[in-house]
Formats: C-alpha cells, sequence, structure tokens
C-alpha cells in the first residue's frame, strides 16, 4: 500500500507542470460551481435574510414550500408555457434546419444568422417590442387580428387583451419564447444535420426513397441524439427561464404568468427568504435531474432497439 501510494505521490510530482496548467479550471470551478451548490443546499436548512444571522430550522423550508400556494402555482404556470411553446419550437426548428441545410436556398447564411438573431437580441428590447405589439388599443397584432376579421361575415371583433387576461398573457409569452428560441434550436439541428453522412441519401436517392421518407427514416434517427440534448436544453431553460417573464409581465395579472425561474427571484431577491427559495430549488432541481434521466434512459432504449 505503501508503495503505491508512494508511486501516485511520484506520478504527481513528475507531471506537476501539467497540473499547474490545468489547475485554473478546477479552481474557478470549486469557487463558482462546488461552493455555491453546496452553499445552497447549507442554506436549504437555515432561516437567512442575507443581513441578520443564520439561524438553523430543520426541515421547516421545506415544510412551508409545500404549503405555499404560489410555489404551485408557479410550477404550473411552467409546465403550461412549456407545453405551449416547446413543441411549436422544435417543429419550426427542424423545419428551418431542413430548409437552410439544402444547397437549393440562396444565401443560406444570412437566413440562418436572420433566425438565430433574436436569441442574442438584448432582452429588454424584445420586451419593449412586444410590449408594443401586444398593445389591446394600438398593438400591431391586435391590428392584424381586427383587419383580417372586418374582411369575414360576422364582423369587427373586440381586441385581444394579450397582457391583461389570464387565459392570454401565457399565450403571449409562448409566442415571445418561440420567436427567441427557435433560431438557437436551429442550429443545433442544423450542426447534426451536417454531421449526417451524404452517402446514406444519396443511397436513397438511388432506391427512389422520396424526401419525406428520407426525414422519418433517415435524418430523424439520426438526428435523435441532437434531438434529446435540445428537449434536455429546452427543459432546464423553461423550468429557471426568467428574463421573458420578468420584462415582458412581472408575474401578472395576478400570478396568473409567474413561473418558477420569477417564484426563485421573488423569494431571494424581494423576500430575502433565502432559506425557502434555495430549498424550492434544490426540489425542482431533483425533479428536472429525474426527468433528464427519464429522456437519457429513453434515448438508450431507442438505440438497444435499433
Amino acid at each position: 500500500m505503501k508503495k503505491q501510494s508512494d508511486s501516485f505521490w511520484g506520478t504527481v510530482r513528475k507531471h506537476r507542470h501539467f497540473y499547474l496548467f490545468v489547475s485554473p479550471f478546477f479552481i474557478l470551478f470549486a469557487i463558482f460551481g462546488v461552493y455555491p451548490l453546496v452553499f445552497s443546499l447549507f442554506l436549504s436548512f437555515v432561516k437567512w435574510d442575507g443581513l441578520t444571522g443564520m439561524t438553523y430550522v430543520g426541515v421547516d423550508n421545506f415544510v412551508t414550500l409545500f404549503a405555499d400556494r404560489t410555489f404551485y402555482v408557479s410550477l404550473w404556470n411552467t409546465v403550461v408555457i412549456g407545453i405551449l411553446y416547446v413543441p411549436i419550437m422544435f417543429v419550426l426548428a427542424f423545419f428551418f434546419a431542413l430548409l437552410l441545410n439544402s444547397r437549393a436556398v440562396p444565401f443560406r447564411g444570412f437566413f440562418r444568422a436572420a433566425v438565430f438573431i433574436p436569441c442574442i437580441t438584448p432582452m429588454v428590447v424584445v420586451a419593449i417590442v412586444f410590449g408594443l405589439f401586444y398593445g389591446t388599443e394600438s398593438g400591431l397584432f391586435n391590428f392584424i387580428y381586427q383587419t383580417a376579421a372586418s374582411l369575414l361575415p360576422w364582423g369587427p371583433v373586440p381586441p385581444i387583451p394579450w397582457l391583461s387576461d389570464s387565459r392570454w398573457v401565457k399565450i403571449s409569452i409562448a409566442i415571445l419564447l418561440v420567436w427567441r428560441w427557435t433560431g438557437y434550436n436551429m442550429i443545433l439541428m442544423l450542426a447534426g444535420l451536417q454531421g449526417i453522412p451524404v452517402e446514406y441519401y444519396e443511397a436513397a436517392k438511388i432506391d427512389g426513397v422520396t424526401r419525406f421518407q428520407e426525414a422519418i427514416h433517415i435524418t430523424l434517427p439520426l438526428l435523435r441524439p441532437m434531438l434529446v440534448f435540445c428537449a434536455i436544453t429546452s427543459l432546464i431553460g423553461t423550468v429557471y427561464m426568467f428574463d421573458e417573464v420578468f420584462v415582458l409581465t412581472n408575474g401578472g395579472p395576478g400570478t396568473s404568468s409567474m413561473n418558477f425561474g420569477l417564484y426563485l427571484f421573488n423569494k431571494s431577491f424581494v423576500d430575502f427568504r433565502f432559506g425557502h427559495a434555495s430549498a424550492a430549488a434544490y426540489i425542482v432541481a431533483v425533479v428536472v435531474f429525474m426527468m433528464t434521466l427519464v429522456i437519457l434512459r429513453w434515448r438508450k432504449s431507442e438505440m438497444a432497439i435499433q
């Protein structure tokens, strides 16, 4: 055992220069990655407002969390918003990726950049523009909707209260999210498409396979790893989404658009209940982790069947 230990430390000393070169990453990861995770777990068992001393409360934060109706409302709103925008975003991203991967499309670089630009546009600018679009009296969306409806037999229709009605506010956020994140997923899918060997399509063309059959039997199966990656990132992004909801609706009207990310922000930096917020973050993180495992397990089972 001593010889093995000496051999280990001898190897470390021998390669100390290499460890020195990679050490900045691990040091920064420990400071900004591991430490916040451990400290947040510690906070979930204490009562702390960031100013006064910490008080150990055991599992009281978790008990209070499960009795908080707003917590369940925020989770429900998060699920509904995700259901409203993720499927549409995936379909559009896949369609644009297929379209802009074709050599027959001119100016492909320009159109790829144009579709990708929304996800790097500052959220404050996006919120201002979409706030103008969603205006009840003079918004662009209501103008288009009422103009089109006036041409129909049933005549004029009232404007849609996009941001002031709890039935429409989630749809409004979903529209913004589709516009904002379709380009990001398109770029990822486009990278996956470009990794598929051209020989498969050439062989399929010789066999008389149609474009639709190519997409179903060649493109989708070979693109599945990238689709799984997009699904996981979309799941995490939906759960912890904050900017879009905060600047567009701030959770209103009432709590009808408050998602989990905004709930965490309010508990942490408005109510200064850091222990409560940490407990909520860890509970939802466990749920997200389990859902990610389910997605990965489904991916492995699909590979085993193939």
